[in-house]
C-alpha cells in the first residue's frame, strides 16, 4: 500500500515548483533579452545578458522550445526575490514527511544550480534524484532506500557536445569553494582523466554520460560541464524525457531528474548487472518496487510504456529485466506483468 503525503504537501510543492520555474528565467540582470535559434530544425532559447561594456553581451542557454518555456519567458517580469517565502514552503513540505538530502549533497546541488548545470540540461541520477520523487509524486519513501554518501550527475553526450554554453567556472573549482579538500579522482582505465571528485573516503561526486556505441574503457569529455564522464550502457534510456523536480534545501533548488517510470525500469536493469554487488542490486530493486507501486496508481500507462520500450531494445535487455522482475514483491511484479 502506497502511503501518501497530505494534500497540503501537494499544494505547497506545486507552488514551490511554480516559483522556482519562474525564477529560473527571472533572475537575469536588467537589460537582458530573450532570443531563439533554430538548430537542425529545432528551436532553442537563449538570453542575451549585458556584461559591462556598452556593446558587450553574453549569450546564455535557457532551454529547448516548449509551450511551458515560452510562458515562463513571457512572465519573467513577474519574478520577485521570494526566497523566504520559498523557504517556508520547503519547511512545510519537509514537515509533511518528504525527505531532505544530506547537507553535503544539498550544498553541492545548490552550487551546481547557481553555476548553470541544470539550465544546461544536466540531470541528477541515483538516490538523490530518487529522494525528490517523494514530493514530486506525493508519496512517502522508506528511509532505507534514501541513504547515500555520494552524488551522481549525468548529461547526454549529444547535448553536451552541441550546446553553445558552459558552466560559469570549472567543476572542481565549484566543489572546492564548498570544501577545499575536494580532490579529482583518476579514472580507473586512464589515470590522466578525471570522472569523479572526492572528499577522501567520506563523499564522492561521479559524472556520467551516455554510451555512444560498444562498451569502452575511455571516458567522454563533456564541454558543458568541463569534466570527463563515465559512459554507461542503458544511460540513454534513463536520460530521455527528463522531468523537473525540487531538491528540498533552503528555498528549494530546481533540478532535472529522470522521469520516474524510466528511473524504475532502469533500476531493474542495472540491479542485475554482473558488476553490481548484491547489496546495491537489492537497493536498486527496492527503489524500483516503491516507484512501481506509486506509478501503478498515478501513471500506469507511462510505467508500462517505459517497460515495453526497454523490453523492445533486445534480448540482453529482456534477460536482465526478467531476472529483476522475478525478484520483485508479488504486487510490483503483477503491475508489470499485467
Amino acid at each position: 500500500m502506497v502511503e501518501r503525503l497530505p494534500l497540503s504537501a501537494h499544494t505547497s510543492y506545486a507552488e514551490l515548483m511554480e516559483r522556482l520555474r519562474l525564477g529560473r528565467v527571472g533572475e537575469y540582470p536588467p537589460g537582458s533579452s530573450f532570443t531563439s535559434k533554430t538548430v537542425k530544425g529545432r528551436i532553442y532559447w537563449y538570453v542575451q545578458m549585458p556584461t559591462g561594456g556598452a556593446q558587450s553581451r553574453r549569450q546564455v542557454y535557457v532551454g529547448p522550445d516548449s509551450d511551458d518555456l515560452r510562458e515562463r519567458i513571457a512572465r519573467h517580469g513577474e519574478h520577485r526575490a521570494d526566497h523566504e517565502d520559498r523557504r517556508r514552503l520547503v519547511a512545510a513540505i519537509l514537515a509533511s514527511g518528504a525527505p531532505r538530502p544530506d547537507r553535503t549533497s544539498a550544498e553541492i546541488i545548490q552550487a551546481l544550480a547557481i553555476a548553470g548545470a541544470f539550465r544546461l540540461r544536466a540531470l541528477l541520477v541515483g538516490t538523490v534524484a530518487f529522494q525528490t520523487y517523494a514530493a514530486h509524486l506525493g508519496v512517502r519513501l522508506p528511509v532505507t532506500s534514501l541513504a547515500t554518501m555520494d552524488l551522481d550527475i549525468a548529461q547526454d553526450f549529444g547535448i553536451a557536445s552541441n550546446l553553445d554554453d558552459t558552466l560559469d567556472r570549472p567543476l572542481l573549482e565549484i566543489l572546492r569553494e564548498l570544501d577545499p579538500r575536494f580532490a579529482p579522482v583518476s579514472y580507473a582505465f586512464n589515470a590522466s582523466r578525471t570522472t569523479s571528485y572526492a572528499l577522501g573516503e567520506r563523499y564522492r561526486l561521479d559524472v556520467l554520460t551516455t554510451n555512444r556505441g560498444a562498451p569502452r574503457d575511455e571516458p567522454s569529455y563533456l564541454p558543458t560541464l568541463g569534466s570527463d564522464a563515465v559512459p554507461l550502457p542503458f544511460m540513454d534510456f534513463l536520460l530521455r524525457d527528463p522531468v523537473e523536480t525540487a531538491v528540498l534545501h533552503g528555498g528549494g533548488v530546481l533540478v532535472n531528474a529522470p522521469s520516474p517510470p524510466r528511473y524504475a525500469v532502469h533500476k531493474l536493469i542495472v540491479s542485475r548487472d554482473r558488476k553490481v554487488n548484491p547489496e546495491k542490486g537489492l537497493k536498486d530493486r527496492q527503489q524500483a518496487a516503491q516507484l512501481i507501486s506509486a506509478l501503478a496508481e498515478d501513471d500506469p500507462f507511462a510505467l508500462r510504456d517505459a517497460y515495453a520500450e526497454a523490453r523492445g531494445r533486445g534480448e540482453a535487455w529482456r534477460k536482465l529485466l526478467d531476472e529483476a522482475v522475478s525478484l520483485l514483491p508479488g504486487d510490483a511484479r503483477a503491475v508489470l506483468e499485467g
